[in-house]
């Protein structure tokens, strides 16, 4: 009688892996027609998950095949249905590993999904990993992160900020200064930045700028630093200050450079009206690594517009400029250093034209640096004021007469360099006030 209970259990196992191989067989069938005749390898891969009576692994994966073939075939809706019944399988022949590893290589092989089914899918992940951090926190972190960058890149603010601040109290928990989940930590402080620049919100953006590079544990990538330099030197560009401004840019397309980020060529255009705003005589297109740009067409009017403004040359500057505006038509910060860099290049044209001169007529600087006359008053009086001319004008004949050295008397000697004290001292208090600022 025990030799028949013995008999009994050996036939059930028997029975077991006869029933397992034939749904192998099905199962490795219907996926081999996948690329050849999608719609019969759907109906094959159905009937395995009707016939494995213990809804276990086969049934498993069948599902996600039905996914891939699902996406091959466009049918995005039963894609998603499948993919959802893949993040809540639960059976004791499927472990959390291989429910971790469906649901990332899903992710990953789904980048070219349509954005709205994209989001739904990252959704999902979202949610079924929630449940279970201590098992599922990369994937959760990373599809969060995920989500968060397709709200971005359709400019939904408010829902980026919403997405990326439980992952940002996640980060910090146990950790509030980011020793152990740096990198993490940099990817949120990162995508909130790009969220803040996009809304304009400049006192957030310095402030998240400040804090983001202050992460030195970690090594992100090029892409995501570039992104974070050229945030910040957006900030300093609205705050005027434009050698931070030059010298972040400079930072940002260097590691957009080095990562081949196609937001290198929108970042040399920064970099590129910054260096001019911030005096500096470097050549930006004598570098290897910005020479090879010069004949790149969208920055061929930034070279014209360097070459105009180290000559002088206004109409040229302003021929230029105006194909440099239709770059940044929803750029106001950029537009206004455009008038800056016109205000500055007529303020260079008119001392280097007077220069020959004793007497010369307010008219023929209309001409020269194409303006009207209360124009030409203007720029007259902010460069005697700031010490680069000296002169004085005749408005009842019109003309702007020179004075020499000699000529000039010790009041108007020591009031000009009066004039020149207070600008220094302002400009130094407006940097101390920055430098006070950033290390609050």
């Amino acid at each position: 009688m025990e030799d028949y209970y013995y008999y009994e259990d050996d036939y059930g196992d028997e029975e077991g892996e006869s029933q397992d191989s034939a749904l192998g067989d099905a199962y490795s069938t219907a996926k081999s027609l996948m690329g050849t005749n999608p719609l019969q390898c759907v109906a094959g891969l159905l009937a395995v998950e009707r016939d494995d009576s213990s809804g276990g692994k086969w049934t498993f994966k069948s599902l996600k095949a039905l996914v891939k073939v699902s996406r091959q075939m466009g049918a995005y809706e039963d894609m998603l249905r499948y993919y959802e019944r893949v993040c809540t399988f639960n059976h004791k022949d499927v472990d959390k590993g291989s429910l971790q590893k469906a649901m990332t290589k899903f992710i990953d092989e789904s980048q070219r999904v349509p954005v709205d089914y994209l989001c739904r899918a990252l959704r999902t992940t979202a949610e079924v990993t929630s449940r279970d951090l201590k098992a599922y926190s990369r994937l959760w972190f990373n599809a969060k992160v995920k989500y968060a960058t397709l709200l971005l890149d359709a400019n939904d603010v408010g829902s980026v900020i919403s997405e990326i601040e439980p992952v940002l109290a996640w980060c910090k928990e146990e950790d509030p200064l980011g020793f152990k989940k740096g990198s993490q930590l940099f990817f949120c402080y990162a995508l909130l930045l790009q969220a803040y620049t996009v809304g304009r919100d400049w006192k957030k953006v310095r402030d998240m700028f400040f804090s983001t590079i202050s992460i030195v544990n970690t090594i992100a990538p090029s892409r995501v630093v570039g992104s974070v330099l050229e945030c910040g030197g957006k900030m300093y560009v609205c705050y005027r200050d434009w050698q931070s401004a030059f010298q972040t840019f400079s930072a940002a397309f260097r590691y957009y450079n080095e990562g081949g980020d196609p937001r290198r060529i929108n970042c040399l255009k920064y970099l590129v009206l910054t260096c001019l705003l911030s005096g500096s005589d470097v050549d930006l297109f004598a570098a290897p690594e910005t020479r090879a740009y010069e004949e790149v067409a969208e920055i061929v009017p930034f070279s014209g517009l360097v070459k105009a403004y180290r000559r002088n040359d206004v109409q040229r500057f302003l021929s230029t400029a105006d194909l440099v505006r239709q770059c940044f038509t929803a750029e106001p910060a950029v537009l206004v250093c455009l008038d800056l860099l016109l205000d500055n290049l007529r303020l260079r044209a008119l001392v280097a034209f007077a220069a020959p001169y004793e007497r010369l007529s307010m008219q023929r600087l209309q001409s020269v640096l194409l303006v009207d006359k209360d124009e030409v008053d203007r720029l007259c009086l902010r460069a005697v004021s700031e010490g680069v001319l000296r002169a004085k004008l005749d408005n009842e004949n019109g003309v702007v007469i020179m004075n020499r050295e000699s000529e000039v008397g010790p009041e108007t000697e020591r009031l000009l360099a009066f004039d020149r004290w207070v600008n220094a001292l302002h400009e130094f208090n407006k940097r101390s006030y920055k430098d006070i600022e950033r290390n609050l």
